[in-house]
């Protein structure tokens, strides 16, 4: 096989994905890009993600190293996850009252959360609104700030 086909084989699937979206996203990361597309990118109702068992959700940005005085409870993200060592993440917490109930991180590039960061939204609540900007960057702020 000729040098430049087998590049083509291998560079073609590569290029074609870059045009299809967060198709690497998993899990709540997914289902928030995929809430952000049916929105247009406007909104993120964050009550149904996360699954059942939570009554708030809490951001964390990038640098982020408490969480405890945040959440109200003993848990550090920085113990969970190193992501937040650069600005490429936000750590999105979903906690009852005294535990987390699960966490996922999240890329900047797919939402941006730095602006919520160190706050929680009660389940309620947690209806997030893209920030007003002339560019393509998709940051989100809480409906009621």
């Amino acid at each position: 096989m000729h040098t430049s086909v087998l590049v083509s084989l291998v560079a073609l699937p590569l290029v074609a994905g870059c045009g299809l979206g967060a198709h690497f996203l998993e899990g709540e990361s997914a289902a928030i890009w995929k809430q952000m597309q049916t929105t247009n990118y406007e909104s993120i109702d964050f009550s149904k993600l996360g699954g059942a068992m939570w009554q708030k959700v809490c951001f964390f940005g990038p640098y982020s190293d408490s969480s405890e005085a945040e959440l109200g409870f003993n848990w550090r993200v920085s113990e969970h996850t190193a992501a937040l060592k650069s600005d490429g993440h936000n750590v999105i917490v979903f906690a009852t009252h005294n535990e987390v109930a699960s966490f996922v991180v999240h890329s900047r590039a797919y939402g941006d959360f730095a602006k919520l960061s160190g706050k929680c939204l009660p389940r309620s609540s947690s209806r997030v609104t893209r920030e007003p900007r002339s560019d393509d960057w998709r940051s989100y702020v809480a409906k009621n700030a």
